[in-house]
C-alpha cells in the first residue's frame, strides 16, 4: 500500500497501476483491476465493475487498500477531465461508508477500531464469532447493535479477519490522502455544475473525523464560509471564457456560496468549541437559500447535540413542511451510501441531539417506515428504541397487552401497523419487531395496537402491454443516479 503519511500533497500525476501487486490473489476477478483503474474516470461501466469486485464486505475487499492511492491520483490528476473526477471519488465514498449506519449518530473511535481488528485477527475464529454474538445481543443501542451484527456477518466468511483488516487499512489509506483530496474543494470547475468534484469530495471528507481539524479548515477556507455574505469577496470581472465559466459555477459575479455538501461535512466534523463555525452556520440558517439553510440547521444540531439552539430544530421541522420535504432537502446535502438514503442517514445522525431531537425524529420516522424499504428494519428498530428503550431489555408480549402507551409511542406503533401486508414478508423487519416482543404477524400486531390492517391495493385491470422502456441502471451507478444520492 502506497499511502503517504505526511502533510504534503501526494504527487498526483497519473501513475501506472503498480505491476507488483498480485491482484488475482486479493480478489475474485482481480486480474481486471488494473484495466478498470485505467478507465475509472471515463467509464460508468468500469466504475460499477470495479465497485463490484472490491466492495465491502465481499472477499475482494482485500484489494481495496491497494486501490485507494490509484483512485485518489485519478481524481486529482491534472489530466483527468473535470466531469470525470466524481467517479473515483464516489467509489472511495462507497469504500469508507459501505455500512454507513455504523457511523451515525456517533463517530467510530479509531484506536478502539485498531484494537478490535488486532484482536479479531489473532484469536480463534470461533471465539471471535461467539464474542461478536454476545456484543450484538447485549448492545446498549441500535448503532452498536448494527455495528456488531455487521462485524459478525463479515466474520462468518472464511477470510473474515482479513476483510476486517482491509476495511481498516482502506480507511487509513484514504485518511493519509486528505491533503490531496482537499485540493478538490477549490476552483470554479470543482465547485460548480453537475457532479462537481467539490461536492463528492466533501461527502468523502465528512467520513474522516480523524483529520477533522484540517478538513474543517480547508472547507471554511475554500467556501469563504466564515464570512457573512455581504463580506465575502466579489470575483473580479472575467478576462476570458474559462474565467467566465468558473465564475458562473460559483455564483457569477456575485458572492461565493458554500456547497450544501460542505455544510454536511462541517456538521459531522466541527466541534462545539469552534465558535466561528457556529456563527457561520447561523448566517447560513438565516440566508435565503432553502437548501443551505436546512443543511446548516442540521449541522448545528449535529455539532451541539443536546445543547443545540432551539432555532436549529425549528428550522429543520419547518423545512420538512415545505414542498421539498425532508427527503428532497436531505437529498441535496447528504450522500447516498450503500443501502442507506440521505434521509435515513440524516434521521440516524440527529440522534446526536438525544431528547432535544426526539420530537423532530418522530416527525420524520413514519415517512421513512412507509417508503424506505431497504432500511425499513433499521429505522423501525431506531423508532422502537426511541419510545420503548433498547432491544436488549427483556420484554414479554403480555407487557404490551397491559401497557398504556403515550401519544409518541402510539405514533410509532401505528406507523408500523399501517404498512401493507407485503412489508411483513421482510424477515429482517419482523425479526426487529420480535426483538421488542411485538407480534411478527400483521393481523396479531394490528389487533394488539388497535388498528385495522392496511388492505393491499386492488390490482389494476390488465391493459395491452406497451413496449418496454429501458431498465433503470442497477447497482452502484443506479443508486447514485436512480433517485438522489
Amino acid at each position: 500500500m502506497n499511502a503517504t503519511t505526511g502533510n504534503e500533497p501526494h504527487d498526483n500525476a497519473a501513475d501506472d497501476v503498480a505491476p507488483e501487486v498480485d491482484w488475482a490473489s486479493l480478489a475474485p476477478s482481480g486480474e481486471r483491476i488494473p484495466e478498470l483503474l485505467e478507465r475509472v474516470t471515463q467509464s460508468n461501466d468500469a466504475l460499477s465493475d470495479l465497485h463490484d469486485i472490491i466492495r465491502f464486505p465481499e472477499p475482494g475487499h482485500r484489494a481495496a487498500p491497494e486501490v485507494v492511492d490509484h483512485l485518489v491520483d485519478a481524481a486529482t490528476a491534472d489530466t483527468t477531465p473535470d466531469m470525470g473526477r466524481w467517479r473515483p471519488l464516489s467509489l472511495l465514498l462507497e469504500l469508507v461508508g459501505a455500512h454507513a449506519e455504523d457511523r451515525f449518530p456517533q463517530h467510530r473511535d479509531l484506536a478502539q477500531w485498531r484494537d478490535e481488528v488486532a484482536w479479531a485477527s489473532t484469536n480463534d475464529v470461533e471465539k471471535v464469532r461467539a464474542q461478536y454474538r454476545t456484543w450484538r445481543d447485549e448492545a446498549p443501542d441500535e448503532q452498536q447493535y448494527h455495528r456488531m451484527r455487521n462485524r459478525l456477518v463479515v466474520m462468518e466468511s472464511d477470510a473474515g479477519a482479513e476483510i476486517l483488516q482491509a476495511e481498516l487499512d482502506t480507511y487509513e489509506a484514504v485518511l493519509a490522502r486528505v491533503p490531496d483530496l482537499a485540493t478538490l474543494l477549490h476552483g470554479g470547475t470543482n465547485r460548480g455544475g453537475m457532479d462537481r468534484a467539490g461536492e463528492w469530495v466533501s461527502y468523502l471528507l465528512a467520513f474522516l473525523p480523524d483529520e477533522s481539524e484540517r478538513i474543517v479548515s480547508e472547507i471554511t477556507g475554500a467556501s469563504h464560509f466564515l464570512l457573512a455574505k455581504d463580506l465575502r469577496p466579489t470575483p473580479k470581472a472575467p478576462t476570458g471564457l474559462r474565467e467566465a465559466m468558473e465564475q458562473a459555477a460559483t455564483g457569477g459575479i456575485g458572492h461565493f456560496e458554500p456547497l450544501p455538501a460542505e455544510l454536511f461535512a462541517l456538521g459531522l466534523l466541527a466541534t462545539p468549541h469552534d465558535i466561528d463555525t457556529t456563527i457561520g452556520l447561523t448566517h447560513q440558517m438565516a440566508g435565503g437559500n432553502l437548501y443551505n439553510s436546512f443543511a446548516a440547521s442540521v449541522s448545528m444540531v449535529l455539532i451541539h447535540g443536546e445543547n443545540t439552539p432551539r432555532e436549529g430544530l425549528r428550522r429543520i421541522g419547518r423545512g420538512g413542511g415545505t414542498s421539498m420535504g425532508y427527503e428532497g432537502l436531505f437529498n441535496e446535502s447528504w450522500p447516498h451510501c450503500g443501502r442507506r438514503s440521505p434521509q435515513v442517514l440524516g434521521f440516524l445522525a440527529l440522534g446526536r441531539a438525544g431528547d432535544r431531537a426526539r420530537r423532530l425524529r418522530l416527525d420524520i420516522l413514519p415517512g421513512l417506515i412507509k417508503t424506505e424499504e431497504e432500511s425499513r428494519a433499521l429505522v423501525t428498530g431506531v423508532g422502537l428504541e426511541l419510545v420503548l428503550g433498547p432491544r436488549s431489555k427483556d420484554r414479554t408480549p403480555q407487557e404490551h397487552v397491559q401497557a398504556e402507551y403515550d401519544e409518541e409511542t402510539l405514533k410509532v406503533l401505528w406507523a408500523i401497523a399501517e404498512l401493507p401486508a407485503s412489508a411483513w414478508e421482510d424477515e429482517e423487519f419482523t425479526a426487529t419487531l420480535a426483538a421488542w416482543a411485538l407480534p411478527e404477524d400483521a393481523q396479531e400486531y394490528c389487533a394488539l395496537v388497535g388498528v385495522e390492517p392496511e388492505p393491499e391495493p386492488e390490482p389494476a385491470p390488465e391493459r395491452p402491454q406497451a413496449p418496454q422502456a429501458p431498465q433503470a441502471p442497477q447497482g452502484l451507478f443506479g443508486r447514485l443516479f436512480g433517485g438522489g444520492r
